[in-house]
């Protein structure tokens, strides 16, 4: 992807010949001023895995990262002690941090009371991993990546943070291509693309959705920024994080302080399932997605009504179409075997029936999507409640006492 076009979003791209030396040299000068911290949401499965293993010995040994918190959600007490021995490596930088702890689910459980979480699900597990690094208020700049990236290595991180660090955008998204013998990235290729058009078609001109379209990758999981903005990042609590968090820098930032940066020439990970209907697998996070849209959109000013849905799925569906003969040319030209037109075809057509639960889902919310409230507001609402998700996280990393004999 070495062009440089531009339009919107400031976009730097991967040239062969970087000089990562002197990137970490200029991160490393910087990092003693202002401290680098890495957030890692993470299943049990994926912390276990051979692609977080990698992930945790690469970051062990850069030094210009201060600390990595990983967020470890939806596991029992036993695969918390496991997950200990596998953060070893990263020694005294690493943060393991149990949400199902109970002391932590009763601090959560008290912020629900006073202001509504949403569901569970990965955008929580950053969210709670935010405010413990708030809370104990050690680094300046934060990156947020993904546990299961198969491709990782230190230029990764360093491309990703450079343009923050150095050269002082607000907001770095990373980017990249995802390819084996397939084309992968199914839900940006034949949901996020085709939809944002289809918006764009429906709604004509935007300047919220001129820039939500300019995203490389917009559904990566892998951005940096100031700690110092992540306190007011509002985002959902699911599989729109990505989304949300992309509509919250618009909101409090603008485009020229923002920039895409390609941080890998190809990025391979786990492939979710496609999932049986519209709340599980991938038709989940399309309806995640859309729905924060919706929600974005109708605060933009747009009136989304039933005629307007029926013409929107019409609209993606004629753009998604379209889309594919155009994947199926770019993998004939590429060599790449495994592409499958009717299987594409028909994700495409699964996708257009999620938008249905995205616009239910939108209307029963009171605020169009479960937005997680952010830790400035949850400061005011409730004085001590960070130091309080600091404390409540530390007791569960002590070492049980031992038995007595």
């Amino acid at each position: 992807m070495a062009d440089f076009q531009q339009n919107v979003v400031p976009t730097l791209t991967l040239l062969k010949d970087e000089d990562l030396a002197r990137m970490e040299k200029s991160i490393v000068r910087t990092a003693r001023r202002a401290p680098i911290g890495v957030i890692i949401p993470a299943l049990f499965s994926d912390l276990s895995s051979p692609a977080m293993q990698h992930i945790i010995a690469e970051l062990a040994g850069m030094h210009f990262v201060k600390r990595v918190y990983i967020s470890l959600d939806r596991s029992s007490e036993e695969q918390f002690g496991q997950a200990r021995e596998i953060v070893k490596p990263l020694g005294e930088k690493g943060a393991l941090l149990w949400n199902d702890a109970p002391a932590v689910q009763a601090v959560l459980d008290k912020i629900g009371q006073v202001l509504p979480l949403g569901a569970r699900g990965k955008g929580r597990a950053v969210w709670t991993a935010l405010g413990y690094a708030l809370g104990k208020a050690e680094v300046s700049v934060l990156a947020f990546h993904d546990a299961d990236i198969l491709t990782y290595d230190r230029g990764f991180l360093l491309r990703l943070l450079y343009p923050v660090v150095h050269l002082r955008y607000q907001f770095a998204k990373g980017f990249y291509a995802r390819y084996s013998d397939r084309l992968h990235g199914r839900v940006a290729r034949l949901f996020y693309f085709p939809f944002v058009k289809a918006l764009r078609d429906v709604l004509g001109k935007l300047d919220f959705l001129e820039y939500m379209s300019d995203f490389r990758y917009p559904l990566s999981g892998e951005f940096a920024t100031f700690s110092s903005l992540a306190t007011d990042l509002l985002f959902p609590s699911d599989w729109g994080i990505e989304v949300g968090v992309l509509a919250e820098m618009y909101r409090i930032t603008r485009p020229h302080r923002i920039c895409q940066v390609e941080i890998t020439g190809r990025y391979d990970h786990k492939h979710q399932d496609v999932g049986e209907d519209a709340n599980t697998g991938l038709q989940k996070m399309v309806s995640d997605i859309a729905r924060t849209f919706f929600t974005r959109l109708s605060a933009e000013g747009s009136i989304l009504t039933h005629d307007f849905l029926r013409t929107l799925k019409h609209t993606y569906l004629a753009n998604a179409r379209s889309y594919v003969r155009i994947y199926e040319s770019h993998a004939e030209m590429n060599s790449l075997p495994k592409f499958d037109r009717h299987q594409e075809l028909g994700l495409i057509e699964a996708f257009a029936g999620a938008l249905d639960r995205a616009f239910a889902e939108y209307q029963d919310h009171l605020f169009g999507s479960p937005l997680i409230p952010e830790w400035r507001r949850i400061e005011v609402a409730l004085e001590g409640v960070l130091p309080e998700l600091v404390g409540a996280f530390e007791a569960q990393a002590q070492p049980s006492p031992a038995s007595p004999a």
